[in-house]
């Protein structure tokens, strides 16, 4: 199997080791969805974690409706199994990618297997996992994608979305 396109609500990224953070790469509003936490070695920022337990239900029915996706199709879900959870911990206990189905969303725990455009995603909340046929040339064109969800969605979540490469 090799990479695809997918698409997360990081929960915890960084800047790579090299690099620092170009908010270019960032939709508009994007950095208002996580508080920074500084280190002695990066700058990491971790989602609001109201924001996400409030709203991640919603989200991923606005989602799939506006993608025109069957949610159960690309997740064996439906919307009211979609499991409540009340704080981060149990957010990323529920939707931990341990289980050893492969059904989405899932959350995983370590930076590997996600590239955005941006940052380094250390947590994340993978809730799309798109072709593994489609070939990329540049990143930025995830910026694009983004960009239009943003304006598009309505849902608070919107702008805290990142398109990469999964796998």
């Amino acid at each position: 199997m090799g990479r695809g396109i997918a698409a997360a609500i990081p929960i915890m990224f960084s800047s790579y080791d090299r690099f620092s953070l170009n908010k270019e790469h960032f939709v508009p509003g994007f950095f208002d969805n996580y508080d920074p936490i500084e280190t002695d070695k990066a700058k990491r920022f971790v989602i609001k974690e109201d924001l996400l337990i409030k709203n991640y239900k919603s989200f991923v029915k606005e989602f799939y409706e506006l993608i025109g996706e069957n949610l159960f199709s690309g997740t064996e879900l439906t919307y009211d199994d979609i499991p409540d959870t009340s704080n981060l911990n149990q957010f990323t206990e529920v939707f931990s990618h341990e289980d050893l189905d492969y059904t989405m969303p899932k959350a995983y725990n370590q930076p590997l297997a996600f590239d955005m455009l941006g940052g380094r995603c250390e947590k994340y909340w993978l809730f799309y996992n798109g072709s593994y046929k489609a070939y990329l040339e540049v990143f930025s064109t995830f910026l694009h994608f983004e960009s239009i969800l943003a304006k598009t969605m309505d849902n608070p979540l919107a702008t805290a979305i990142k398109f990469g490469i999964f796998g």
